[in-house]
């Protein structure tokens, strides 16, 4: 009798951990993305504008 109450409990169990693994793992890329692609580049990178105005 507690079988029948145990295996399906059981099986929710598990599926609601992988659910919840998975979605983790999407919102984590998500999260490296923007955290890559947020941050302000230095100035060598941009190009240094006071300078290329000065040889000019």
């Amino acid at each position: 009798m507690n079988l029948a109450i145990l295996i399906p409990f059981g099986i929710l169990v598990i599926a609601l951990i992988i659910f919840l693994v998975v979605r983790n793992q999407k919102e984590k890329i998500k999260l490296e993305d923007k955290l890559n692609n947020d941050f302000h580049k230095s100035k060598e990178a941009e190009g240094d504008i006071d300078t290329e105005e000065v040889l000019k």
